[in-house]
């Protein structure tokens, strides 16, 4: 899935600056040719994440939170990363949910590379 087109100051290409505080040695893509995607399909992912997080594992969080997650040259995901506070027993609830889905890896130039993503979520049944 082309990665469409990229908001102002974005190039394709470009990189997550902060990966090696996270110990990744090797490019951690934001913006490659092709995006990750979950092989069940994106709102099997997001419905997925969004029911965890209306768990009672996660009832003291906000209403929305956002987590980043690196998905690897293969497809599996390496990394879970709250960018809003959670407590950490939402935090292991969600990445349990997160690291069951296999993704179509991201490619960049022709090749397999690993990706920044992040994922909004609610306690909102839309």
């Amino acid at each position: 899935m082309s990665s469409g087109p990229l908001p102002p100051g974005v190039e394709r290409g470009q990189t997550w600056a902060e990966a090696s505080d996270f110990g990744y040695e090797k490019k951690v893509y934001v913006a490659p040719d092709y995006v990750a995607y979950p092989l069940n399909g994106s709102p099997d992912f997001q419905r997925a994440v969004n029911e965890t997080y209306r768990s009672d594992e996660c009832n003291t969080g906000p209403e929305k939170a956002i987590v980043q997650y690196v998905i690897s040259e293969e497809g599996q995901v390496e990394l879970v990363h709250p960018i809003t506070q959670l407590e950490e027993k939402c935090l292991l609830v969600i990445s349990k949910t997160i690291r069951g889905f296999e993704f179509f890896p991201a490619e960049h130039k022709d090749q397999s590379v690993k990706i920044l993503m992040a994922a909004t979520i609610s306690r909102s049944v839309l």
